[in-house]
């Protein structure tokens, strides 16, 4: 190491020293810099969401609900095609499951298929409760939990989110929890076989 002694006998590092400090400085810098820029790159995939070979780059099957009181079903997706049925209940659960950029073949509580416009849905997800019978609204996501109230077969209720065999949903002002067994719209694969591309939409309805 090079350097020179000032007058009082300190010993003083020559500006080549400081140079070389600083360079090695800048080197452990960048290093770091490289180290943190590669663990965000390996950390990207899995926190990057799925995008999906459809039209909306959504999955298909999916769930989705009436956005308005008056929906009308199509035999195709345009509106040249024939109106087979119109619905007429704000917040139904429908399933997605084919669609185009601008339609979306749906599948109903009764099994009936049709097109509708995608600007008709809403993704919010919605459930019908299925069977014949009252069902009970607990307070809990448990057989035993108190009761809040008595639903009534076929009505509709927003769905939050399912734990345990039991699905949180609410019913107007009111919220609680309900037997998932029970309800149409918390499946997770397909409710409706996709028809052939022959099959004449609406046949069995007309």
């Amino acid at each position: 190491m090079t350097g020179f002694s000032s007058p009082d006998g300190v010993f003083l590092r020559s500006a080549a020293d400081h140079t070389q400090t600083k360079i090695v400085k800048i080197a452990l810098v960048v290093a770091a810099l490289m180290i943190g820029l590669c663990a965000l790159f390996m950390a990207a995939p899995a926190q990057a969401q799925t995008i999906y070979d459809t039209p909306s780059k959504q999955p298909i099957p999916r769930w989705a609900s009436l956005k308005f009181n008056e929906t009308n079903a199509r035999s195709g997706p345009s509106r040249d095609n024939k109106i087979l049925w119109t619905y007429r209940q704000k917040g139904l659960p429908v399933q997605i499951i084919t669609e185009t950029k601008e339609w979306r073949m749906i599948c109903d509580p009764d099994g009936g298929i049709a097109w509708v416009s995608k600007n008709l849905l809403s993704p919010r997800r919605a459930v019908m409760i299925t069977g014949t019978q009252s069902q009970e609204l607990r307070t809990q996501p448990k057989d035993d939990a108190r009761i809040k109230s008595n639903v009534r077969p076929r009505a509709l209720a927003f769905l939050d989110k399912c734990r345990d065999g039991h699905c949180r949903v609410a019913i107007g002002r009111e919220s609680g929890w309900l037997e998932e067994r029970i309800l149409w719209g918390t499946q997770s694969h397909a409710v409706c076989k996709r028809p052939d591309i022959l099959t004449r939409l609406g046949a069995g309805r007309e």
